[in-house]
């Protein structure tokens, strides 16, 4: 099957307007023209695209899901654009950072502050994703930083482990928990407890060690993204365990946090795409991650025992 890129370029047109009218108008052809490509198309695929609600055209579930394939490539074109911008605008350094969700909102934001004050002639983009879209990307070498805490695996990367501190408890403020400044695994007995995937793999170690204590905590919600953890700790329905890069984060949005008397000790592991063509400006960054990294287990540490000289371990 052969593929007209006109084809393509209407059908995206189409389907983000949702008329034949305003597809036309962006891509300044005419309404007939759009129609009878539109038709084309389909004759080539071999199935229909769109089906008609009086003036307006509804998209198959087979428009649907090959449009998401069409606009996985628009995106791409859209960021060789910008890319050519930069260039012409003396920008022509471009980092690409892949990371999970956690770190594009507790890490990366201050990180690259501070990274583009200094380095005016670079250009940052940030790609927060679940861990398989994640790895496929890498693995096909979309990116030139990978931030995730498991290792890549991948030819053409060189990784870094990075030790951001222990697992700590966060909880409401005023929470009973929060009494203490060192909680051992039998003061989660009973209690509200927000959980993480069971995908995730510092979710089983911790399920491990309370089932190792005979503890059961109350399973009160399960979500996916530390930032979610949060949230839902700061509203009160409950305590949970998070990575100390998070939970330095949300300090300030009405929880506290406390150390764990067992160490689940928190890795972040930094992986280079070595085939990069700027690779005196990514080793920079890099080397600022590591030093955020440090700086945020430094202030978890320190309030850890600011929390320890005013509260009894009971």
């Amino acid at each position: 099957m052969t593929l007209s890129p006109r084809h393509i370029e209407i059908f995206h047109a189409v389907m983000l307007s949702g008329s034949v009218t305003q597809a036309a108008i962006a891509l300044r052809t005419s309404q007939p023209t759009v129609s009878r490509e539109i038709k084309e198309f389909e004759r080539s695929l071999g199935f229909l695209l769109f089906t008609r609600k009086g003036r307006s055209l509804v998209p198959t579930e087979a428009a649907i899901s090959l449009h998401g394939e069409v606009r996985r490539s628009f995106v791409g074109l859209e960021e060789i654009g910008r890319t050519a911008e930069a260039i012409r605008a003396n920008a022509s350094s471009h980092i690409k950072i892949v990371c999970m969700p956690a770190y594009s909102t507790a890490l990366l934001p201050s990180l690259c502050r501070g990274f583009l004050q200094n380095n005016e002639a670079i250009r940052l983009s940030i790609h927060a994703l679940g861990n398989s879209v994640l790895s496929a990307g890498a693995s096909a070498q979309h990116y030139d930083i990978c931030l995730i805490e498991a290792d890549l695996g991948f030819a053409g990367w060189s990784s870094t482990s990075i030790n951001a501190g222990e697992q700590v408890c966060i909880a409401p403020k005023g929470h009973p928990l929060t009494r203490k400044s060192i909680l051992g695994p039998a003061d989660f007995e009973g209690v509200d407890f927000i959980y993480f995937s069971a995908e995730d793999m510092y979710r089983r170690k911790l399920d491990n060690v309370f089932r190792e204590h005979g503890v059961t905590r109350r399973l009160r919600m399960e979500v996916s993204t530390a930032a979610a953890v949060c949230s839902l700790v700061a509203q009160g329905l409950g305590v949970s365990i998070i990575n100390p890069i998070s939970a330095a984060h949300c300090l300030n949005q009405g929880v506290e946090m406390r150390r764990l008397s067992f160490s689940i000790p928190y890795i972040v592991r930094l992986h280079r795409n070595q085939s990069t063509g700027n690779p005196r400006s990514l080793n920079t960054f890099a080397d600022q991650c590591v030093e955020a990294i440090m700086n945020i287990r430094r202030q978890v540490q320190d309030g850890l025992a600011l929390h320890a000289e005013v509260l009894p371990a009971m």
